[in-house]
Order: C-alpha cells, then sequence, then structure tokens
C-alpha cells in the first residue's frame, strides 16, 4: 500500500475520533451497555454509506466543492443557500465543541506545571491549530497521520491503564426510558464526511483505493469508539459524566489521567483541523471567497462564539448533531441520486450496492425523527 493511503485512512481516523466520542460513554451508560448493540452497527452502516456516497459525488465532478457546491451543481440556488445555512451551523457548532475541550484537556494536562488558566491554554491550542490548516492539505495530511498515530498509541495506553480499575459491576444491562437517547450523540460522533474529499484528492491517481481507504477509515475509529465507552462505563459505572474525563478523574489516580488526557487532546486536535479546513473550503470553493479570508472564517467565527461565551459542551454537541446527522444526510442522499442519474457523469463506482428509492425515502424519514428527536431534547 502507498504512503498516500495510509495517510487517507489517518485523516478519516482522526476525523472521526472527535469530539462526539468523549459524549458518547454518558449517553450509552444511561440507555445500558446493551445499546451499543443496537446503535454501534446500524449507524455505522449509515455512516460508511453515506461516505461512499460522497466520494462518488466527488469523484463524478472535476471541479473542486464541498457539499454545498454540489447542490448548487445538481440543483438550484435556493437549496444551495439552505445547504450552506446547514453546513454553518453544524461545522461552526462542531469547531467550537472542540475549542470549548481542547482548552479544557489542554488546562488539565499542563497546569499542574506550568499553572495558567483555561483560557490561555485554549487560546495557545487555538493558534497552533489554526496555523495548521492555513499551510493546506500536504501539512495536514502530515500532522494527521502523525498525530493519528499517536492517538491510537494513547488510547492502548489508556485502556492498559484502565483495566485494573474495570468493574463488571458498572454495568447496566438496558434501560427501555433512556433507550433513544444515544442515536443523536453516536451519529455525530461516528460521522468523517467531511474527510472524504481530502482522501479522494490524496489517492487521485489511486482511485480504486479510495473504497478501501473508506471502509477502513470508518470501521476502525467506530469499534475504538465503542470500546472506548465499554471501557469506560466499566470503569466509573453510574459516575460516567457529559465530558468523560470528570468522571474518569473520580476513579484514576494522578498518573492515569496524562495518557486520558492525551488521548482526549489529539482526539480533538486532529477532527478540529480536518473540519476547520473543511469549512474553509466550503467559503472559498461554493462561495467563492478569497482563501486566506475563508481561513479568516473558518477559525474566527467559532472562536467568536466561544468567546461571547457559548460554551455548554453537551448542548452544543446535541444540537450540532441535529443539524448534520440529520439534515446533511438528507442533501447527501439527494446530490448522490442526481449524480447517479446525470447522463454525461464520469462515476467511477465507490458504492457497490443499489440503493432503492424506497430505502432512501426510509433513511430521509429516519434522519428527519432522528432530528427532531434531538432538538427536543436539547430543549427538553
Amino acid at each position: 500500500m502507498s504512503r498516500n493511503y495510509f495517510k487517507a485512512v489517518a485523516i478519516l481516523v482522526g476525523t472521526v475520533l472527535g469530539a462526539g466520542i468523549f459524549a458518547v460513554p454518558y449517553v450509552i451508560q444511561k440507555a445500558g451497555i446493551l445499546s451499543i448493540l443496537i446503535y454501534f452497527p446500524i449507524l455505522l452502516s449509515i455512516q460508511l454509506t453515506l461516505h461512499l456516497f460522497y466520494a462518488e459525488i466527488v469523484l463524478a465532478n472535476s471541479e473542486k466543492h464541498r457539499m454545498v457546491g454540489y447542490v448548487g451543481y445538481y440543483f438550484n440556488g435556493f437549496f444551495k443557500k439552505i445547504a450552506f445555512f446547514i453546513a454553518l451551523l453544524g461545522k461552526n457548532g462542531t469547531l467550537l465543541a472542540y475549542i470549548i475541550l481542547g482548552g479544557l484537556f489542554l488546562h488539565q494536562l499542563l497546569s499542574p506545571r506550568w499553572g495558567g488558566t483555561e483560557f490561555f491554554y485554549t487560546i495557545i491550542l487555538f493558534i497552533i491549530e489554526t496555523a495548521i490548516v492555513l499551510f493546506g492539505l500536504k501539512m495536514i495530511a502530515r500532522a494527521e497521520a502523525f498525530l493519528t498515530v499517536l492517538l491510537v498509541l494513547a488510547i492502548a495506553g489508556l485502556s492498559w491503564r484502565s483495566l485494573g480499575f474495570w468493574n463488571v459491576d458498572n454495568y447496566e444491562l438496558i434501560n427501555l426510558k433512556n433507550l433513544l437517547l444515544p442515536y443523536g450523540v453516536v451519529f455525530f460522533a461516528i460521522g468523517g464526511q467531511s474527510a472524504i474529499p481530502e482522501i479522494c484528492r490524496l489517492l487521485e491517481k489511486e482511485k480504486r483505493k479510495i473504497r478501501s481507504a473508506i471502509i477502513w477509515g470508518t470501521i476502525l475509529p467506530v469499534v475504538l469508539i465503542a470500546f472506548f465507552a465499554f471501557l469506560v462505563i466499566g470503569v466509573t459505572g453510574v459516575e460516567t459524566s457529559s465530558d468523560v474525563m470528570l468522571g474518569l478523574s473520580t476513579q484514576l489516580d494522578n498518573s492515569m489521567m496524562v495518557p486520558a488526557l492525551i488521548f482526549g487532546l489529539l482526539a480533538i486536535v486532529t477532527s478540529y483541523i480536518i473540519i476547520s479546513q473543511s469549512l474553509r473550503e466550503v467559503y472559498w470553493w461554493d462561495q467563492g471567497i478569497d482563501k486566506n479570508l475563508a481561513w479568516l472564517l473558518a477559525a474566527g467565527v467559532p472562536f467568536l462564539l466561544y468567546l461571547i461565551g457559548i460554551r455548554n459542551l453537551t448542548g452544543v454537541i446535541g444540537l450540532t448533531g441535529a443539524i448534520t446527522g440529520g439534515l446533511y444526510g438528507i442533501i447527501l442522499i439527494a446530490v448522490y441520486y442526481r449524480v447517479k442519474e446525470a447522463k454525461n457523469s464520469k462515476r467511477r463506482t465507490i458504492f457497490k450496492g443499489n440503493l432503492r428509492k424506497r430505502m432512501a425515502i426510509f433513511l430521509s424519514l429516519a434522519f428527519v425523527l432522528g432530528t427532531i428527536l434531538e432538538i427536543w431534547n436539547y430543549f427538553k
């Protein structure tokens, strides 16, 4: 396998292993450990299908776009505006969640030795991340490959150190009252659509490897997320918190919290870089904004939201999951069908199956119901 193949897999793995992973143990604990067997196989299949759809859309077009641009190409300007609005809400909300968590983890990791406020560490991390995005795809691919390897090693180290604190009595099998709670959070946590155009560009000379890279880049992090949730709940039980680290800190000693925080920090950084680049390209490619101004908008807007005090992590992730998980999925399916029906499309078949319209309608309705459910939970 080529170096670019492993970079492509690393980019998708690093994108999926983002802020959502830290909310998954909390909702799984509330719904019962058996909910892992319900949600992960089903939602993994759906997300993998959406990832393959997106790749096929990208390969069918020679011009560089993000999903907003593809909507504008295959539909009219009104639908492009709707897609742009959804993309802004979803991506800015995601980046805001990463900013909140990134500063929190870096502060917890370094402040015992160096001092300083959480706000100070948030600014430092923000500057580093946005600088990487400014230098473009090659810098991102190198950083993602390196950081993803460190991320997997951190997960392995945390898992090994936590085994002595694991207790089977901490698991509740099922809680029917909260059984619907994990839907939006898990769907948000295992999505990696923002990385698909990068994968297609990295492997543009090896197109036959794109499907394999997407499959492995989707499955591997989802397995890690499920394992992470299983492990955390086994350690923290009813003390499992919405940001995970708070619950872990009550059960683990200080030496064990270091690999946990490193893991958390790496997960945030790897995903932030890809999502920020994705939002930059929405401004740049799809809206025709100068690339440097697009970079400033992609970095500045979510940080401004942080500065004005929007820092409720659970609320941000829940509402963002409702937007990106549901509405974005409907848009992607609609564009995929237009690509499939285009007579002059130079499609390379990435999705090997045949998504019938009845199934597409069923998935779209499921996305709508999931969105309504998440919004209801948010305001409730």
